[in-house]
């Protein structure tokens, strides 16, 4: 019997942890020199009442719209650049309809995120956790700032290095950039970027998918296209979305925009 959180959605409660019974029976341990992407499920709560929590709670708080980006210390406005921000032990960012939330602490460090669908906590701890500490250190402190997902399954969760000797290699099929690929599954998504030398733009990416011979940019990302011709289309990219654009049968390989060089004297 698989192990599951379940969240009751109209109350806002965490119900149940459900863990497999029999003889033996014992909870998963979540190690320190590894990270952990669990997925939560879809999210309830709205973003606006997110943002307001969070600067109640004293995040710093990053949010990005159509009018531009502001930014808030607690309740205080700030006019300080992102780069300046983003190293914020407790961080909310915020890029229109969604949302980056980052706690860093002695004992672990956890991000909730968007993926593809529904969102992910990346847990990285420092010590050793199990499902119960998980529970009571980060899901029930999650669920009192408003962010309840539906369910998770702790037997589905991804495991990763954390300072592997060399990059994840992408899946079979997935014509992709190494670094972006592992930008996607990184336990921070906006150090990464900037160690990598992406172009981020709040929790998006800049990229080139070149097409295969008589390709198009399939329909649901047309929206996130910056310019395009017959055989390459720049898309401003959510990161979750990497790999099911690069997993397009239209698609023949996803990468970062060519950076100009300078000239040699």
């Amino acid at each position: 019997m698989k192990r599951a959180i379940v969240f009751g959605i109209t109350t806002g409660l965490l119900l149940l942890l459900g863990v497999a019974v029999g003889a033996g029976a014992e909870e998963s341990v979540f190690s320190p020199g590894n990270y952990y992407l669990i997925s939560i499920g879809a999210v309830t709560g709205k973003v606006t009442s997110l943002i307001q929590t969070g600067q109640e709670n004293g995040f710093t708080v990053i949010v990005l719209n159509d009018g531009g980006i502001s930014a808030y210390r607690g309740i205080e406005q700030t006019q300080e650049a992102e780069a300046d921000l983003i190293s914020a032990a407790s961080l909310l960012y915020v890029d229109r309809d969604r949302f980056l939330l980052r706690v860093q602490g002695p004992e672990f460090d956890y991000e909730v995120r968007p993926r593809e669908k529904g969102c992910d906590i990346v847990l990285v701890p420092h010590q050793d956790m199990t499902e119960s500490d998980l529970v009571t250190d980060v899901l029930i402190p999650l669920q009192e700032m408003g962010v309840v997902g539906e369910e998770i399954d702790m037997e589905e969760h991804k495991t990763f290095v954390l300072n592997p000797e060399k990059s994840e290699a992408a899946p079979a099929g997935v014509a992709i950039d190494s670094n972006l690929y592992n930008l996607m599954i990184a336990p921070d998504w906006l150090t990464a970027a900037e160690e990598k030398g992406l172009a981020r733009t709040g929790l998006r990416v800049s990229v080139v998918a070149e097409k295969v011979p008589a390709g198009v940019v399939p329909d649901q990302f047309k929206t996130y296209v910056v310019s395009e011709t017959d055989t390459l289309a720049k898309l401003l990219l959510p990161i979750e979305d990497l790999v099911s654009l690069a997993s397009d049968s239209s698609i023949g390989y996803v990468r970062p925009p060519y950076q100009p060089q300078p000239a040699v004297p």
